[in-house]
């Protein structure tokens, strides 16, 4: 199920940063996070991309990193420095794997227009602020536990928040 959540995710991202798949058409990438159970074979044909979790058959290229690792290269971070630091593991064809980071790198959607068509105006831009106070907080740290350290805090101790902080009572 998850690997068709993810397919779907990525044709919207692709579709909606106007994402040009044709250097990897033809490539199949096995894709692991090590630190959740995910491992999918991207299967890139006739610039659309396919999410399979059947990985058995071969792939051009295997990709195994953590979710911090791969968060950090949506931010831009270099995909030489991270395999110099033993951040990503990759096997097989290193050009296909820096064309699918540059194609990530080229994602640039406005998440908060997005949101507003769903949720109105002053909703998405609170989720909006709140997301760039935890991408702020979370520097160094895993962005996902400070997400639900902070949701911790709110539903346990509110006012220790440090969405709170800073505000008269």
């Amino acid at each position: 199920m998850q690997h068709l959540i993810l397919e779907q995710a990525l044709k919207y991202l692709i579709a909606n940063g106007n994402i040009n798949l044709t250097p990897l058409n033809g490539k199949t990438v096995y894709f692991s996070l090590q630190d959740l159970p995910l491992e999918v074979n991207f299967v890139c044909t006739n610039n659309k991309i396919f999410v399979l979790s059947d990985t058995a058959s071969g792939a051009d290229i295997d990709v195994k990193l953590k979710s911090s690792v791969f968060l950090s290269l949506f931010k831009g971070e270099n995909l030489t420095a991270l395999l110099r630091q033993d951040k990503i593991i990759i096997h097989g064809d290193v050009k296909t794997a820096q064309l699918l980071v540059d194609l990530l790198q080229q994602i640039d959607i406005d998440l908060e227009e997005l949101l507003s068509k769903y949720t109105g105006d002053i909703i998405a831009h609170q989720v909006g602020k709140l997301a760039k106070k935890i991408k702020k907080t979370s520097s160094g740290n895993n962005p996902l536990e400070t997400v639900k350290d902070e949701l911790t805090t709110l539903l346990i101790k509110p006012s220790k928040s440090s969405l709170f902080k800073n505000k008269e009572a």
